[in-house]
C-alpha cells in the first residue's frame, strides 16, 4: 500500500491539512423490501445509476460507490448500452464496489459457507463483465447486528476492511422513540466505542482474526442532506430541495465534523452519503471545492470526495492509534431472529442442497478423464459442468437469500409472496433436479420426524403420570399438565430436569418483523398461557431405533403437538413442535434443567462466542444460529449448600441445544432455556396504537414447525463444538437434511470439511475446512479457549482423497474464499499437508 503522503497527494489533500473529511457517496439498495426488485429497479435503481454514470462522465474527480452486484447486474440487463461506461469507470477506480457480494448480507442467520459463496458469486459476476478491480471492503450498512465471527469470514475471503452501522446500544435515525440522551446504552458495543473515542477499530474475532473496521455512528446516510434543505432524501421522496448556498453547505459540514470529531483518533473523519435509494448529489465535487476555497482556511477542515477504501487506506497509516476490540455487536434487534421460520428453513435447505450438489460435482470432476470429459468407469458425459451451468440462477438466488431483508423475514407479505417464495421455489426445483441427476439425495421436505410407528414401547402409567424407560434415560411425563416432562434421570440416577420441561409458553407482544415488544417504549411483552396449564394426551411408541413420545396439548385453545424422540444411539432428546399461534404471539419451548447457568456458548458464522444471559434488553434473546451449550455460573452464583432436591439447581450440570432453523433463544440463571418455536408479530405498535418503523408487516398464519436436538447432560470439559456438532447433525436429520459424501478426508475430526466444490476461478477443486480448535471457547466446564493439551489447535492437518475417488492429488495451494491463490502446499504420495491458522481455511487441489 502507498504511504500516507502518496495517498493524500493522489486525492488532492494538502500536506498540511490536519482534519480531513472524507465524503464517500453511495446508496443502499435492498433487493426486495417494501417493493419487489423489479419495481425497485424501474422506479429507483435505474434512475439512480443513470444519474451516477452521467455524473462520473461530467465530473472527472467524482467517485461514486455501489455496495454489491445484485442491482448493477439487473441494471445492465435493462440498459446494456451502459455496460461499456460502467466497466470503464469501475476499472478506472471512479465507480467503486464497497463489497464483492451479490447483496449486503445478514451475518447472524446464514451459514458461513453461504456468506462466503455470496462474496464469490458477486466477484465472479464482476469478472464476467470485464471488471478487473477487486473490492477490498465489506460494507454492511443496514444489517441488524453482526456475527462476532465477521473478521474470520473476511480473513477467509481475503477482504481487508469492514464497515458496519447498526450495532447494539446505538441510536439509529428514525428508529427510536427515546431521547438521544439515552444513547449509547451503557454496557453495549456502541458505548465501548464511544468511550474509546474511535469509530475506527481493529475488530478481533474469537479465532484471533482481525479486520480494520469503521462504525457509522450517525447512520449510513449521515451526509445525505449536503446541498439540500428539508427532511430527508430517502427513497427519492419529495421531502428535500436544493440548498447549495455556501453558508448552508458550510454550516452542515461544520456540524457533521463536530459530531465526528470525538470518535476520530486520526486526522480523518468519514462522512457517508447513501441512505436507502437516495440519488447522487448534483455536482458534489463543486460543493466540496467551494467549501475548501472558503471553509478550509477558516476551520482547518479539508473535504474530499473519495471511496470507502481510500478512507481505510488513510486510517491504516495510523494503525497504532486504534483500539483492538473483541466485539459482539448484539443484540441490536431480536424479533427477526424468529420471524417467518418457514422462509428461514427454505433458505437453509437451499444452501445445504447447493453444498451437496457441489460435492457431487467435485467427485465427478475428480473421477472424469480430463481429455475426453467422460467417466472412465461408466463412459457417461460430464454432467457436473452441466449442473453448474443449469444451476447458475439458483446460486444467485441462494446468495440473494442472505440479504438482511430476506432470510431475516423482514419484508412485507406482498414481497414475500410475489418474489421471495417464487425465487426459492425456482432454485429448489433446479437444485433438486441437479442433485438427483448426479445420484445424490436432496433435502426432504418433511414436517415431522415420525411417519409410522413400529409398535408399542414399554411404558408405565400411574394416574396421569407416564413413565418411559429408554436406552439412556428414564422419563416421567405429566398428562394432567400438558404432558410436561417432570423427571428425567440418566443411567447414573441423577435428576436432570426440574419444573415442567417440554412446555410451550405463549407470550403476548406488540412487536413486529424486526423487534419484539420488549425492545421499545410502549411495547408489550407478557406471558399469557402455557401448555402445562391444560391436560394433554401422551402416546408412547417404538419407531426404528428410538422411543417416541407424542404429546397432543393445547395452548390458548389451539392444538399443539410435541414429539419427543429418545434415540438408542445417543443420550439426546430430539424434539419436533407443531404450533399454530394466535396473532401477536411469540411461543417459546422451555427446557428447565436442574442447573445454574452463567453464560451460553453459541455457534455463529465464523466463531463460537461466549455470551452473557442479559445485555441491553430484559429478557435478552440471542440468535440461535445452530447450537449452544450452557456455561458455569461461577462461585458467586453457585448454591451455598449441596442441593438435596430435584428442584434445586446444581452448578455441575451442563446441557446443549441445537436447532434445524435459525431462531431466538434466551437463558436464565435457574437453568431455563426458552427457544422460540413460533411467532406471529405482524407490526410493531407502541402503546397499542402507534406504528413504528417502515410500512412492512407480516400477517402469515398457520402451523409453524420447529426441530430441536437436546443433550440433557454434557460431560464437564467436553468441547462445546463437539456436542454442538453432534446435536446439529441430529436436528438436521429431523429436518430431512443429509450430510454430503465428501470426496476428501481429513485426519483430524475437529477440522471439519465445510465444502468441496469445483473451482469457479481457475482449475481444480476447492476444499473449505472449518477449524473448531480455534473457533473460540471450547470447554463447557470453564468457558475458556483451550490453548494447550490434547485439544490445542494443530499446526497442520493432512488432506487426502476419499476411498472410491479414482484420482491422485498432484498439487495444492492455499487460496482464499474468492479463489485467489496463495502459497503452494506440500503434497507427498497424494496427501496434502495443510497449515491450520484460522477458523476457515481454503485449499485448491489439482488431481490427476
Amino acid at each position: 500500500m502507498p504511504d500516507e503522503a502518496t495517498l493524500r497527494s493522489s486525492l488532492g489533500i494538502p500536506e498540511q491539512a490536519s482534519q480531513v473529511l472524507v465524503v464517500a457517496e453511495s446508496t443502499h439498495w435492498d433487493p426486495d423490501w417494501l417493493l419487489t426488485s423489479t419495481e425497485y429497479l424501474r422506479l429507483m435503481v435505474a434512475p439512480t445509476l443513470d444519474r451516477a454514470l452521467d455524473a462520473l462522465a461530467a465530473e472527472p474527480r467524482r467517485i461514486y460507490s455501489v455496495e454489491c452486484a445484485f442491482y448493477p447486474a439487473a441494471y445492465l440487463r435493462l440498459r446494456p448500452e451502459r455496460t461499456e461506461a460502467f466497466v470503464r469507470f469501475a476499472n478506472e477506480g471512479r465507480l467503486r464496489f464497497t463489497g464483492s457480494g451479490v447483496t449486503t448480507p445478514d451475518t447472524l442467520l446464514p451459514e458461513d459457507e453461504l456468506l462466503l459463496r455470496d462474496l464469490l458469486e458477486g466477484a465472479s459476476w464482476l469478472r464476467s463483465i470485464g471488471i478487473t478491480a477487486e473490492p477490498r471492503t465489506l460494507y454492511l450498512p443496514d444489517s441488524f447486528g453482526h456475527s462476532p465471527g465477521v473478521p474470520a469470514l473476511l480473513g477467509a475471503a481475503g477482504v481487508e476492511y469492514a464497515s458496519i452501522c447498526r450495532i447494539d446500544g446505538m441510536s439509529f435515525p428514525g428508529a427510536e422513540l427515546e431521547s438521544d440522551d439515552h444513547f449509547p446504552v451503557p454496557g453495549t458495543t456502541a458505548a465501548r466505542l464511544t468511550d474509546e473515542g474511535s469509530a475506527d477499530f481493529f475488530w478481533r474475532s474469537p479465532d484471533g482474526s482481525k479486520v480494520l473496521t469503521h462504525w457509522h455512528a450517525f447512520g449510513y446516510g449521515h451526509g445525505d442532506m449536503i446541498g439540500h434543505a428539508g427532511f430527508t432524501r430517502v427513497m427519492g421522496l419529495p421531502l428535500a430541495w436544493p440548498s447549495r448556498q455556501s453558508h448552508a453547505v458550510g454550516s452542515r459540514i461544520e456540524k457533521w465534523s463536530a459530531q465526528l470529531a470525538p470518535l476520530a483518533r486520526t486526522p480523518y473523519r468519514l462522512l457517508s452519503i447513501g441512505f436507502d435509494f437516495s440519488r447522487p448529489v448534483p455536482r458534489l465535487v463543486d460543493l466540496l471545492d467551494a467549501w475548501n476555497g472558503d471553509g478550509y482556511e477558516r476551520t482547518g477542515i479539508w473535504a474530499v470526495n473519495a471511496g470507502l477504501d481510500d478512507y481505510f487506506d488513510l486510517v491504516a497509516c495510523h494503525a497504532e492509534r486504534l483500539p483492538t476490540i473483541d466485539a459482539d455487536p448484539n443484540p441490536y434487534w431480536t424479533g427477526f431472529y424468529a420471524t417467518r421460520p418457514a422462509l428461514k428453513r427454505a433458505c437453509r435447505d437451499l444452501g445445504r442442497d447447493l453444498v451437496t450438489l457441489d460435492a457431487l460435482r467435485a467427485r465427478r470432476c475428480m473421477s472424469t478423464d480430463p481429455d475426453h470429459g467422460t467417466d472412465p468407469d461408466t463412459g457417461a458425459g460430464d454432467t457436473a459442468a452441466d449442473s453448474a451451468d443449469e444451476c447458475r440462477d439458483a446460486r444467485w438466488i441462494i446468495a440473494t437469500a442472505n440479504h438482511h431483508d430476506l432470510i431475516t423475514g423482514t419484508s412485507p407479505d406482498r414481497t414475500a409472496r410475489r418474489e421471495q417464495w417464487p425465487w426459492i421455489d425456482r432454485a429448489r426445483r433446479e437444485l433438486t433436479a441437479a442433485v438427483e441427476r448426479l445420484g445424490g439425495t436432496p433435502t426432504e421436505r418433511a414436517t415431522t420426524p415420525i411417519s409410522t410407528a413400529d409398535g408399542p414401547a414399554p411404558v408405565e402409567r400411574d394416574a396421569d403420570r407416564v413413565s418411559v424407560t429408554t436406552a439412556h434415560f428414564t422419563a416421567i411425563f405429566d398428562a394432567a399438565h400438558g404432558g410436561t416432562l417432570v423427571s428425567l434421570t440418566g443411567t447414573d440416577g441423577d435428576e436432570l430436569v426440574r419444573g415442567r420441561t417440554l412446555a410451550c409458553e405463549s407470550t403476548a407482544e406488540s412487536g413486529g418483523l424486526w423487534r419484539m415488544g420488549l425492545e421499545f417504549p410502549g411495547g408489550t411483552w407478557h406471558s399469557t398461557a402455557s401448555t402445562a396449564e391444560s391436560p394433554a394426551s401422551v402416546a408412547v411408541t417404538r419407531a426404528g431405533d428410538a422411543v417416541v413420545v407424542r404429546i397432543d396439548a393445547t395452548l390458548e385453545h389451539r392444538p399443539v403437538r410435541i414429539i419427543a424422540s429418545f434415540p438408542d444411539a445417543e443420550p439426546v432428546v430430539e424434539v419436533t413442535t407443531e404450533v399454530s399461534p394466535r396473532l401477536r404471539r411469540t411461543v417459546g419451548f422451555r427446557w428447565e434443567a436442574r442447573a445454574t447457568i452463567g453464560e451460553i456458548l453459541m455457534h455463529q458464522p465464523g466463531a463460537v462466542v461466549s455470551r452473557p444471559l442479559a445485555r441491553r434488553y430484559e429478557p435478552t434473546f440471542w440468535p440461535l444460529h445452530s447450537w449452544l451449550t450452557t456455561g458455569p455460573a461461577g462461585p458467586a452464583a453457585a448454591p451455598a449448600v449441596a442441593p438435596t432436591s430435584a428442584d434445586v439447581p446444581t452448578a455441575d450440570l451442563r446441557f446443549a441445544i441445537a436447532t434445524a432453523v435459525p431462531t431466538a433463544v434466551r437463558a436464565d440463571s435457574d437453568g431455563t432455556i426458552a427457544t422460540v418455536v413460533a411467532r406471529t408479530a405482524p407490526r410493531e405498535l407502541a402503546w397499542g396504537v402507534v406504528p413504528l418503523l417502515g410500512p412492512a408487516w407480516g400477517w402469515e398464519r398457520g402451523i409453524q414447525v420447529a426441530h430441536l436436538a437436546i443433550a440433557p447432560a454434557v460431560p464437564r470439559g467436553e468441547p462445546a463444538d463437539r456436542i454442538g456438532r453432534m446435536l446439529q447433525r441430529r436436528a438436521d436429520l429431523l429436518a430431512g437434511r443429509h450430510t454430503p459424501e465428501w470426496p476428501v478426508v481429513c485426519d483430524d475430526p475437529d477440522i471439519e470439511i465445510a465444502s468441496v466444490k469445483p473451482a469457479d476461478r481457475g482449475a481444480g477443486v476447492i476444499v473449505r475446512l472449518r477449524n473448531w480448535h480455534d473457533a473460540g471457547a471450547r470447554d463447557t466446564g470453564t468457558g475458556s479457549r483451550t490453548d494447550a493439551g490434547p485439544d490445542a489447535a494443530p499446526g497442520s492437518v493432512e488432506l487426502a482423497l476419499a476411498g472410491g475417488v479414482s484420482a491422485t492429488i498432484t498439487s495444492a495451494v492455499r487460496c482464499d474464499a474468492l479463489e485467489r491463490d496463495g502459497r503452494r502446499l506440500t503434497v507427498t504420495d497424494g496427501v496434502v499437508t495443510v497449515p491450520i491458522d484460522a477458523h476457515l481455511v481454503s485449499v485448491r487441489l489439482t488431481v490427476a
